[in-house]
């Protein structure tokens, strides 16, 4: 099956989201006719200039959501957030396992679509986040009854309102999953790439690298070098808009790619 793209509206599970529609934006790349199973990715926004008459067609392109470098049959959703107020979009329908329910919406209507009418199954999941995005997917893995493998953050840690509680409120939850992927490697490797911009998301992204180190630190020896390639942060050399643009598609390759800038 060659590669495609679509959109989709009204979304089930994305209801609650204030917004325009359509609501989720659908791509995936070309794939083998005897399929039974397929890798899906989904993609977090960030804010919109345009607020809440934000088209979701505006978010597409800067994603980065390019799986011509992927091997494995993928699917890709990027959903529209929940319009709050100015610029900002949060995604609330996603926590308390809502991520599992986009996900198994997403594979469940392409399945359909393509006539494949006893299903699809489930086998790798990839959470990136741009962004205002970025906490949000933080959030989200905590209900998830299917913790991603892979975890992309460009420039979205941000940290918490401090005059809300603990700015550093999260960290909990990288630590925690981090935890439990890292005891899945090697038989089944997975990622933590965080890309940020210094002024912007620094400091929880600079905890979460002291996090990383700690894990690796208990990691066998002989396994050190190429986690260390998959689970790191690194500092961006491109501006903020352009991050997902540029850092997803080659990580969408290959998790433990060093970044061409160019």
């Amino acid at each position: 099956m060659l590669p495609g793209e679509g959109y989709l509206a009204d979304t089930p599970v994305l209801r609650p989201h204030a917004g325009t529609q359509p609501d989720l934006f659908l791509r995936w790349n070309e794939m083998p006719r005897a399929l039974a199973a397929i890798d899906v990715v989904v993609h977090l926004h960030g804010f919109s200039q345009q607020g809440g008459e934000m088209p979701l067609s505006e978010k597409v392109r800067r994603s980065g959501l390019d799986l011509s470098g992927r091997q494995r049959p993928t699917l890709a959703l990027l959903p529209r957030g929940n319009w709050i107020r100015h610029t900002y979009y949060d995604f609330p329908a996603l926590l308390d396992g809502g991520i599992d329910r986009l996900v198994e919406y997403g594979v469940e209507h392409f399945a359909a679509a393509i006539g494949m009418t006893g299903g699809l199954s489930i086998d790798r999941f990839m959470l990136s986040a741009h962004s205002g995005g970025g906490m949000p997917a933080v959030d989200a893995i905590v209900g998830a009854a299917r913790p991603p493998d892979e975890v992309f953050i460009f420039d979205g840690l941000y940290g918490r309102d401090p005059r809300l509680g603990d700015p550093m409120q999260g960290l909990e939850t990288v630590d925690r999953w981090l935890g439990e992927r890292l005891a899945c490697e090697p038989e089944r490797g997975g990622a933590l790439r965080v890309i940020y911009i210094e002024r912007q998301t620094g400091p929880f992204s600079h905890a979460v690298g002291e996090l990383i180190a700690r894990h690796l630190q208990r990691a066998e020896p002989g396994l050190t070098a190429d986690l260390a390639r998959r689970y790191r942060g690194e500092p961006s050399g491109v501006p903020h808009g352009y991050i997902a643009l540029i850092c997803a598609p080659q990580l969408l390759a290959n998790s433990g790619a060093e970044i061409d800038w160019r």
